[in-house]
């Protein structure tokens, strides 16, 4: 039986993919949630790639746009109404951080979105984790 080999780039295609479907359910939520919150969690450290993130980059042949500044500070990419990169282009760790309040937010909303929602977000971690599996190894 022949095996079924994938490319990084069809793995990243796919993680692009799923980032395209999450971020308006996301963004519906930080859009009612990150307005009126004190403490600005989109700092510098967060929006630094790490290498897995390099790898998903050079799958899609894109260039990393990192943040600049002091690390503790707020994020250089954070404009008016959020970050300026699309969520596919952030560093992985900067785009799922789920804060309590906005985990409630999500949690209280439309129940079958939210299922959804976290069935696709575990179809991305999927893919994510296939696609650091066949390049780092």
């Amino acid at each position: 039986m022949p095996v079924n080999e994938e490319s990084p780039g069809e793995l990243a295609r796919l993680m692009e993919g799923s980032f395209e479907k999450l971020s308006p359910y996301i963004e519906k939520h930080t859009g009612r949630v990150c307005p009126s919150c004190t403490k600005v969690c989109c700092a510098n450290k967060h929006g630094t790639p790490e290498r897995e993130d390099f790898l998903f980059y050079r799958a899609l042949g894109v260039e990393a746009k990192p943040a600049s500044g002091p690390m503790d500070a707020a994020c250089s990419l954070l404009g008016g109404t959020g970050c300026e990169l699309p969520r596919w282009q952030r560093p992985f760790r900067c785009t799922w951080y789920f804060c309590e309040p906005l985990l409630d937010s999500m949690r209280m909303g439309n129940g079958r979105e939210y299922r959804r929602f976290v069935a696709e977000l575990a179809r991305l971690v999927e893919f994510r984790g296939r696609l650091i599996a066949l390049t780092l190894f």
